[in-house]
């Protein structure tokens, strides 16, 4: 059977933190688009789009609000919950002399079976207000049965993810920004994002103009009516949200999906 990374780096990031990562960040999303998740099936045409993607297809016409614009500085960083974060101090630090030249960074250990990172440098967050707005979509025949909404989406400028081998323990994340050199009139800066992993699966990228043009994660809710949600319409001022997505597949041990040995670093 394929090794399903993707699935597992999705699931681990949802049990976490409720939203999706997207394995492919360079794929736009937009909040109020709709589509469905797939099932997580593996086959003989394993290549297919077909564990655990969000399949967009098409949009509510919601305009949402995007807040942070105006911030330029800041990483954020979601983990899976066996992770903890522990002190970049100089022991560790002086192992990868490279670290010296981050403007950010961050080391995590851990604790049990595999892990994830996700780091989103100089992000945003979209969002459809008030939430309960997409409620509405219920009455929409043109929307199937079954669909999921994006309520909130991050972009950012540059991102890294790390999904990690068994058994992995410490890995150390960092940034690197040079601004150009001389007097070079340029609005492009030399970023790079490094990590001390030797295993694993690690991804990384940077829009050197600084545009948010990554869509690593987003909320997903589920367009069904619950008889809570149900009963509290007409009280409210406001429609209530509406519940968050699951995972259409169980929540998947890390240890039970060991990546081949010959699956190492990569900056695709």
């Amino acid at each position: 059977m394929p090794y399903d990374s993707e699935r597992l780096f999705v699931d681990l990031i949802f049990r976490s933190s409720n939203k999706y990562a997207s394995w492919d960040p360079e794929v736009v999303v937009k909040a109020g688009d709709y589509g469905r998740i797939t099932t997580g099936k593996t086959g003989w045409a394993f290549w297919r789009k077909s564990r655990g993607t969000f399949l967009r297809k098409g949009t509510s016409i919601r305009k949402p609000e995007e807040h942070g614009v105006s911030s330029s500085e800041g990483v954020t960083w979601i983990t899976s919950k066996n992770a903890s974060q522990v002190d970049f101090d100089m022991d560790i630090s002086g192992q990868t002399p490279i670290f010296a030249e981050c403007n950010v960074k961050a080391a995590f250990k851990f604790n049990s079976g595999r892990g994830a990172i996700l780091a989103m440098d100089n992000d945003t967050i979209s969002t459809i207000n008030p939430p309960g707005k997409l409620r509405r979509l219920l009455d929409e025949k043109r929307i199937p049965k079954g669909s999921v909404i994006v309520s909130e989406v991050h972009q950012c400028s540059s991102y890294a993810r790390y999904l990690s081998t068994e058994g992995s323990t410490t890995i150390l994340m960092g940034l690197s920004v040079e601004a150009p050199a001389g007097n070079i009139a340029s609005a492009n800066l030399d970023a790079k994002w490094m990590h001390s992993a030797s295993a694993g699966n690690f991804k990384m990228k940077v829009n050197k103009d600084g545009k948010r043009d990554f869509y690593p994660l987003f909320r997903l809710v589920s367009l069904v009516e619950n008889g809570v949600s149900k009963g509290l319409r007409g009280e409210l001022d406001e429609d209530p949200p509406l519940p968050d997505a699951e995972p259409p597949w169980a929540p998947m041990e890390g240890e039970a999906f060991d990546l081949e040995a010959s699956e190492g670093p990569s900056n695709r």
